[in-house]
């Protein structure tokens, strides 16, 4: 009998091996599926931007405020052409991040900075070298607090928030980063 359960302690190892090989094949399937893999199935995610300010197909509020320099600014800026909007706030690590590749990329957007459109939110004084650095590039707006009127109606629910708007009001893309806007700073 010993020979026996010998046996059988052998093929249910075997056999326990062969089903753990299964399970990690199908765990690493699964996992590349997961990452973004291409492949039918459930599961495969979508990669979706975290919700910075108004979505795409959204529309702009309407809004009426002032420049850095005094200008009146409303909801008509958006009727010229595609316009690239950031909204950054002080005391923002994230926002100390992006500003600089927000810059780079508003210097480069068509328009000389007249389809730019940079919401600064906090204490002026606080805000004043972001000013100067967004001012050469972009229409500047600074709001005291996340309740003004170009915050509100560009729906700001975190900073920094980053949009293309289209002619009209349309947000064609938006989120945190550049990355979300689907542009290469170096191919605009």
């Amino acid at each position: 009998m010993s020979i026996f359960a010998v046996s059988f302690a052998g093929l249910v190892g075997v056999l326990n091996l062969l089903l753990t090989a299964g399970v990690i094949r199908r765990l690493r399937a699964y996992d590349g599926l997961r990452a973004g893999g291409s492949g039918p199935g459930p599961w495969r995610t979508v990669h979706k931007p975290p919700r910075a300010m108004r979505a795409a197909g959204e529309r702009v509020g309407t809004f009426r405020g002032h420049t850095v320099r005094g200008e009146p600014v409303g909801d008509e800026f958006f009727a010229g052409g595609t316009t690239l909007v950031g909204a950054f706030t002080a005391g923002c690590q994230a926002c100390e991040e992006r500003l600089p590749e927000f810059a780079e990329l508003a210097a480069a957007f068509p328009g000389d900075g007249a389809r730019v459109l940079a919401l600064l939110v906090g204490d002026a004084g606080d805000l004043a070298d972001k000013i100067r650095l967004l001012e050469k590039v972009a229409t500047v707006v600074v709001e005291p607090d996340r309740s003004g009127p170009v915050g509100e109606a560009l729906g700001v629910r975190a900073y920094p928030a980053l949009a293309l708007v289209d002619p009209g009001g349309v947000v064609n893309a938006s989120g945190s980063g550049l990355e979300h806007l689907f542009l290469d700073p170096a191919e605009v």
